[in-house]
């Protein structure tokens, strides 16, 4: 299997000398993601093919692309220094950054040391689990992050965002967008920039990236804890943001997802300002054809239960099948002793969308505390409340077969045990 150099961009000549293309590329897509900056330096046609957007592609159609989760969590202790960004823990020279970058982060940590710093409030960071090589790192961040900002992963751009959330100084809701570009051309790559910001500060929304280059967020709540009915859509490549029609209501902690391959956004859940804590069983579904939001009733039957960090979506191996066009297969995590049906699904109001829930039980009690979601087609869950499994991160490979597989305890670090706040994945 092969790439054609007008897709990827590599200029005429051997790629590794006496080796045909194709197996020369075979041998590329084989180099560690960590080692991948270093590649880069090597000569022309290495950097042009390794920078271009196929390579990527080429690592995962070849099964040698690395699974990353990325997990926004309290960092236990605060680190007086930052780990670097690489994610097989190679590290990074200053020579190495260019000059543009560095002004830029010196512009943001100078903007951040003129802040004042409230005594208390915790330190949040962005923690990578690469799950092929069982290693974990934090990735350093040039100034603080927002408490409770969602992080979402667009596999197609090779980025990570962090959105919205409290700042860590006031405590209220910002419109702040980080991105940190995984497959950056230049220098050793991964690098954080500032985005657009959104047009409306909020936190505890529901957040979701559709299709190749659309982060779609909706609900949450504003500096006065309002539950809010607007939404929008970030277009990563043109670093812009676009208003979309409000939703019928406002929906506070609610939960995001894309709704398969018709890049519609489901928003689950939630709850009202006169209503907090009490999570309504419906949820609303944008269709960006029509450019309208669609209810989607009894699809969250839990009124005690938050959506967020209990609901994921479920591998694509393992979707239902059928022509229903507008489907979208969730898992939904429940503790061991909660009551609820195997599996249940539901179509919205214009009969174009249908969300199929499943369950899958997890190895706690209804006094434990958990945060779960999905990773190259597995379950995974952070384990809380001071039990036996606290502070560790467990995975379950499912099947189609009712409580197929097995929980299995992963090699968590002390310093990476806390619950996070939101997670995403990438392939890399």
């Amino acid at each position: 299997m092969g790439v054609s150099k007008k897709k990827s961009g590599w200029i005429k000549g051997d790629l590794i000398p006496g080796l045909p293309e194709e197996l020369a590329m075979e041998c590329l897509v084989r180099v560690p993601f960590e080692f991948h900056s270093s590649m880069k330096h090597v000569c022309r046609s290495w950097k042009c093919v390794i920078s271009g957007s196929s390579f990527n592609k080429e690592r995962i159609s070849f099964g040698k692309a690395e699974s990353l989760l990325c997990l926004v969590q309290p960092l236990t202790p605060s680190p007086t220094v930052m780990i670097d960004d690489d994610c097989g823990g190679e590290k990074k020279k200053e020579e190495e950054e260019e000059e543009g970058s560095e002004s830029q982060m010196m512009m943001m940590i100078q903007h951040h040391q003129q802040q004042p710093r409230v005594t208390g409030t915790p330190l949040y960071g962005l923690s990578v689990y690469n799950a092929t090589l069982d290693t974990w790192h934090r990735v350093a961040i040039p100034e603080r992050i927002p408490l409770f900002c969602e992080c979402v992963a667009v596999q197609g751009a090779g980025k990570v965002l962090l959105i919205g959330g409290w700042d860590p100084e006031t405590l209220q809701p910002v419109r702040d967008v980080f991105v940190l570009d995984f497959f950056a051309g230049e220098g050793s790559g991964r690098r954080w920039r500032r985005g657009k910001p959104m047009s409306a500060a909020r936190s505890f929304f529901a957040c979701a990236s559709v299709g190749s280059r659309k982060v779609y967020v909706a609900g949450g709540h504003d500096d006065q804890k309002n539950a809010l009915r607007s939404a929008e859509v970030y277009d990563v490549e043109k670093d812009e943001w676009t208003t979309l029609p409000p939703m019928t209501e406002g929906r506070d902690e609610c939960h995001g997802f894309s709704m398969a391959t018709d890049l519609g956004f489901c928003v689950l859940s939630g709850y009202g300002t006169e209503t907090q804590g009490q999570f309504r069983s419906d949820g609303e579904i944008y269709d960006p054809v029509s450019n309208s939001w669609s209810v989607i009733e009894n699809v969250w039957p839990f009124p005690d239960l938050s959506p967020r960090g209990r609901t994921a979506t479920a591998s694509a191996a393992a979707e239902p099948a059928g022509d229903f066009r507008g489907c979208c297969r969730l898992w939904c995590f429940i503790d061991s002793e909660r009551q609820s049906q195997a599996r249940w699904e539901t179509e919205d109001d214009s009969m174009k969308w249908k969300v199929v829930m499943e369950t899958i039980r997890l190895p706690v009690t209804t006094m434990t505390s958990v945060f779960a979601g999905s990773l190259s087609g597995q379950a995974v869950a952070m384990i809380g409340g001071g039990g036996e499994e606290s502070g560790t991160m467990m995975v379950k490979a499912t099947t189609a077969e009712k409580n197929g597989g097995k929980w299995i305890n992963v090699n968590t670090p002390s310093g990476f045990s806390s619950l996070p706040f939101s997670y995403s994945s990438i392939y890399v």
